[in-house]
């Protein structure tokens, strides 16, 4: 059975969309559906609540933000305690916050109330991956695959980055490859791309996806990305850090 497809995960899908692009600038006066502030009573409080996680998620005054964006969260869970959509907003929100466990209690919530919710397992298992239980991502995020007929770019970076901190280097190249004939201009990938040239010793192939990042985007910024890095595994952390170092970006 695949992902039901309604006008709410539309929204949230977009969302999603955004942040895989970590570092773009966000208009203040746009919500992550596409819509004006202005009209944010056609987009209900998921798309506010949505809106100041992305602010979070691209290092955009985290801390004021991630208290906004978990009190609209536990506004909505008290009018209804089955949304599966915001169970796993509040994971992300507990993964910003590092608070690992509950992260991972949030996103296994959301799957119980929707077993086939792609963009589900999808985020239970970047939280996972993030969390440093790199198995238990892996999984979900392949069936995150199977269940979306048409999966995201984002799907196999978070796939891809599993592997990558796992040191199955071959693989996460593999994986990578297929996100980007899901989009050939992710930036995102080619983020992930110069880390794992670089880990891999092909130094020269990490410098020009680097160059492919400023190209896609030169507003990039290391300091915000790393902001934006919730890696429970301190030490892959700096690794991944030091790695776009050495490719180039700043």
């Amino acid at each position: 059975m695949f992902v039901n497809y309604n006008s709410r995960f539309v929204d949230i899908f977009k969302t999603m969309i955004l942040f895989s692009l970590l570092i773009t600038e966000s208009s203040p006066n746009v919500l992550p559906c596409g819509r004006s502030r202005q009209a944010s009573h056609c987009c209900g409080l998921d798309s506010l609540t949505w809106h100041y996680w992305f602010l979070t998620a691209v290092g955009k005054s985290p801390r004021e933000n991630v208290k906004k964006s978990f009190e609209l969260a536990q506004k909505a869970l008290s009018m209804d305690e089955s949304d599966s959509m915001t169970h796993a907003l509040l994971g992300s929100l507990y993964l910003f916050m590092r608070k690992y466990d509950k992260a991972i209690a949030e996103g296994e919530r959301s799957i119980e109330l929707e077993p086939n919710g792609a963009i589900l397992h999808c985020l239970l298992g970047m939280t996972l991956a993030f969390s440093d239980r790199l198995d238990e991502a892996i999984a979900h995020l392949k069936q995150a695959i199977r269940l979306n007929p048409f999966p995201a770019f984002w799907y196999y970076a978070n796939l891809g980055q599993s592997y990558m901190q796992k040191g199955e280097y071959e693989k996460a190249l593999k994986i990578y490859e297929k996100g980007l004939q899901s989009n050939p201009e992710a930036f995102m990938t080619y983020i992930h791309l110069a880390v794992l040239y670089v880990l891999m010793g092909r130094k020269e192939d990490g410098r020009v996806a680097a160059k492919k990042v400023l190209e896609l985007h030169p507003s990039f910024s290391l300091k915000r990305v790393s902001k934006a890095l919730p890696f429970k595994n301190r030490d892959f952390f700096r690794l991944f850090v030091g790695a776009l170092r050495e490719a180039g970006l700043e």
